[in-house]
């Protein structure tokens, strides 16, 4: 009798152990066929606050669609705008939301070499 609850628990727990193996391997083969959206870091580099400008769209979604704000440097803008062209494609993978996240009170400012929204309390 205590033979056969050693080998019950011992299936048991192997067949929980290949569940598992076999759950993450899915979940693996799933998450990896999606890659996030990472703009080169010198699209915020800056010297003064001149430099600097806001951007409606950081990612796939613009700040009204769900996406956010960023400052970035002013003539890399059209850099961004290609890179997320490339980056963003299939568009009928994303998912925007229609929610407007946009701050009109939010300004780009030159902090320690990089630029970055602030937002001036009056």
């Amino acid at each position: 009798m205590r033979f056969s609850r050693v080998i019950a628990w011992l299936v048991a727990l192997f067949s929980t152990a290949l569940f598992v193996v076999l759950a993450l391997m899915q979940f693996r083969s799933d998450t990896t066929t999606y890659r996030p959206v990472v703009p080169p870091y010198d699209l915020f580099w800056c010297q003064t606050n001149d430099d600097c400008t806001v951007t409606d769209r950081i990612g796939c979604c613009s700040c009204r669609e769900g996406g956010a704000q960023a400052a970035i440097t002013r003539w890399r803008r059209d850099e961004l705008k290609t890179f997320l062209a490339g980056a963003c494609q299939p568009m009928d993978q994303q998912v925007c939301v229609q929610i407007d996240l946009c701050h009109d009170d939010e300004e780009a400012e030159c902090r320690d070499r990089r630029c970055r929204l602030v937002v001036h309390d009056d």
